[in-house]
């Protein structure tokens, strides 16, 4: 969440100054498959970032870490509740030292409740906020909860709270979590249980004219014909109940339907490896270098060696370069 959270900050303008352990760094730098020899994953959410090595629990690293946030808008931090206060680096002590930096702690669970230090990863936090139903639970494709109740909404979180610094002149700590996001984002559902009706269905696969169906390829289409004048295409064009539609698109390859139907909100389901070479996709130049940009905009840059920025960054702020 952290990697993405500042990689969106990055799309907005951010300079953003990536504090690793020297002893190796961030361990997804050494994570298989390597592109361009490092770690795809650190590659992809970490270039044009700037790295500085910091041991945090040495008292001359947190220094340097307190000299950094001498002219830093914003820090950004993962640990689990409590362990930035037993470095020695407590929020509020940094808020009452830097009252107009924006602290943004970044957990799954949040800083409070029961569940605060417990170990936890995307599928768990999606499974507590009843993003997986129960009938036939199912690994999504996409972490929801890293992405974008987490990575996404950090980012916005992080923008609001520098807005207001502008009226106020004070910064703030957000406690951003990724059950919240995700128990968050589903507004309509939390709706209907609240107004007694089960939830959603029409969005959920319990519609045939919302829905995924097979083609006479092997491959798969979508139909999303939910407004009155896309269900009307769709129905010119057969019988819009599960078992009319599962003939009509089992007639024709899964290619043939986009230029058929696509009046009908019907769209392809493309394999990862097709979606750069899409003709949108393409023309919306989502991709440089083979690498997607974040949603909040273009991101430049190479992936910065492990430390390569230490000395520069030290310098600037005034504190003595030491053998590392």
């Amino acid at each position: 969440m952290l990697f993405r959270s500042t990689l969106c900050l990055q799309g907005l303008g951010a300079t953003v100054v990536k504090i690793e352990d020297p002893r190796g760094g961030d361990a997804v730098r050494h994570v298989p498959p390597t592109l361009d020899g490092c770690g795809a994953w650190f590659t992809a959410l970490n270039r044009g970032k700037r790295s500085v090595t910091i041991d945090l629990k040495d008292p001359e690293g947190r220094e340097d870490l307190l000299a950094l946030l001498e002219d830093a808008d914003v820090l950004v931090e993962s640990f689990r509740p409590g362990v930035l206060a037993r470095l020695g680096l407590d929020p509020r002590m940094l808020r009452t030292r830097f009252p107009r930096l924006v602290i943004a702690s970044l957990t799954g669970w949040g800083q409070t409740g029961p569940y605060a230090l417990l170990p936890g990863h995307d599928l768990g936090f999606m499974a507590i906020a009843g993003m997986l139903g129960v009938e036939h639970p199912q690994v999504p494709r996409l972490q929801w909860g890293d992405f974008a109740a987490g990575g996404l909404a950090a980012a916005l979180r992080i923008a609001g709270a520098l807005v207001s610094r502008q009226a106020t002149g004070e910064g703030d700590w957000l406690d951003i979590a990724m059950l919240d996001g995700l128990v968050g984002l589903q507004q309509t559902q939390f709706a209907q249980l609240a107004a007694g009706a089960p939830p959603d269905t029409l969005l959920t696969g319990g519609a045939p004219q919302y829905g995924i169906y097979r083609c006479s390829d092997g491959g798969w289409i979508t139909v999303a014909a939910l407004e009155p004048h896309f269900y009307a295409e769709l129905a010119a064009a057969a019988d819009v109940s599960e078992e009319g539609l599962t003939r009509l698109f089992a007639s024709a390859p899964r290619d043939a339907w986009l230029t058929r139907l696509g009046g009908a909100c019907v769209a392809p389901v493309l394999a990862l490896d097709e979606v750069a070479r899409d003709p949108q996709v393409a023309a919306r130049g989502l991709f440089a270098g083979g690498l997607v940009h974040p949603p909040t905009g273009p991101v430049a840059g190479t992936v910065p060696a492990l430390g390569e920025h230490t000395d520069e960054e030290l310098a600037r702020v005034g504190r003595p370069v030491r053998a590392r």
